[in-house]
């Protein structure tokens, strides 16, 4: 993702849904990227999902069953967590800011 530098343990990184080219379609769009790199290596961190695209598992802690996030994205799920305020409109595929 433009910007994103993340390189901490806790952050995943998450494959591009390759097969499925509407959705893959919709996650460039996301991330404001004409020509990416699209290949099975493609990663975007998981700070730039929100917790609803998680899907959830049901588990007892304590005699309670709660609702637990696991690492899997729903299948719609888009990135959607940026921070383009240092970009201006119409750059695209730069990985820093643009100066023009």
């Amino acid at each position: 993702a433009p910007l994103c530098s993340k390189q901490r343990k806790d952050c995943l990184f998450l494959s591009l849904p390759l097969k499925r080219q509407v959705l893959v379609r919709r996650w460039l769009a996301a991330l404001k990227r004409v020509n990416p790199p699209v290949s099975r290596n493609a990663r975007v961190c998981s700070e730039h999902f929100v917790n609803e695209d998680y899907v959830e598992k049901m588990s007892f802690e304590s005699s309670v069953l709660v609702a637990c996030r696991t690492n899997r994205l729903k299948p719609e799920a888009v990135p959607s967590v940026f921070n383009f305020s240092s970009y201006k409109t119409g750059c695209t595929d730069i990985p820093t800011p643009c100066t023009s």
